[in-house]
């Protein structure tokens, strides 16, 4: 096995309690990617925020007890903890209702060391333009960006996500998401390796991936478009199974720097494994990782 990139994981968004009907459970995406990456063995810097209540007092208890770094998770007093309202249709798809305003809408930037960084950050956290600047910062001082779009309306603005497509080196969509994208750019082709080149062209971005269900994934790297199919699972929610498949192939494709194919069935593989699973951060062993890509 090779033997994963000294570079470090930076983290920045939101970290947040995902509500559901019959329990509470630490989510937010950059936490969720965070995790998975972590678990994967990798070194992870989480920057978010929290407030002065219960439910901030249980993430630092929560990420501390999951081996996590909180020293960048900053404590509001005059904002609560962020929350978000999940409910699932009978198939497992979720749908949200996000609170606002919250800490993780005020997250400062702390000073991170130059060099060998892998920044990963979402849109969601970019609702406010005190975060949109903050993250500028850390884009100064990081080697790689990757941008994970999470369009949930009506918590974002197009045309401020699309300046940012243009400083990252990988930006992930899924199949409801690339659309958007692509209208606000106009771009109209039918086939999907015409709109990934279209929009690589546009954004100046030469990694893409776009996550389709059990459909699999798709990824558009140096003019060159592969495909992954999808591994079969019973769907038990698909909270947090976008967020794997991006940690997954951040693992893979910049730390073990696995050839962009084998990256993908990684991502693939990790995300269709945490779909069977309820919620996002439910335990997965290596060996049924490995068991799958083996296939």
């Amino acid at each position: 096995m090779k033997t994963p990139d000294a570079s470090r994981v930076v983290c920045y968004g939101e970290v947040l309690w995902d509500c559901f009907p019959d329990r509470e459970v630490l989510g937010g995406a950059p936490f969720n990617v965070a995790f998975r990456l972590h678990r994967f063995g990798a070194e992870v810097k989480l920057i978010s925020a929290v407030g002065n209540d219960a439910r901030g007092h249980e993430t630092y208890f929560d990420l501390e007890e999951l081996g996590l770094d909180t020293t960048c998770i900053y404590p509001h007093k005059e904002f609560a903890t962020g929350y978000v309202n999940v409910e699932l249709d009978d198939t497992g798809a979720a749908t949200y209702t996000i609170g606002q305003p919250v800490a993780w809408d005020h997250i400062p930037a702390p000073e991170i060391p130059i060099g060998n960084n892998i920044l990963v950050f979402g849109s969601l956290a970019l609702r406010e333009a005190f975060n949109v600047s903050q993250l500028r910062k850390l884009v100064q001082r990081c080697d790689t960006v990757i941008f994970d779009i999470n369009l949930r309306s009506p918590h974002y603005q197009m045309s401020a996500l699309i300046d940012l497509m243009k400083v990252a080196d990988c930006i992930k969509f899924n199949e409801e998401e690339l659309p958007l994208v692509l209208s606000e750019l106009s771009i109209s082709h039918e086939d999907l390796e015409s709109q990934l080149a279209a929009l690589a062209e546009a954004t100046q971005t030469k990694t893409l991936c776009v996550t389709l269900g059990s459909e699999g994934a798709a990824l558009w790297h140096e003019g060159k478009i592969y495909h992954q199919e999808g591994f079969p699972t019973t769907v038990a929610d698909t909270v947090g199974a976008g967020d794997a498949f991006l940690a997954a192939f951040v693992y893979g494709f910049y730390l073990l720097q696995e050839v962009p194919q084998a990256a993908l069935k990684r991502g693939c593989a990790l995300g269709s494994l945490v779909a069977a699973t309820p919620g996002a951060t439910a335990e997965i062993s290596m060996t049924q990782l490995d068991s799958l890509l083996k296939d």
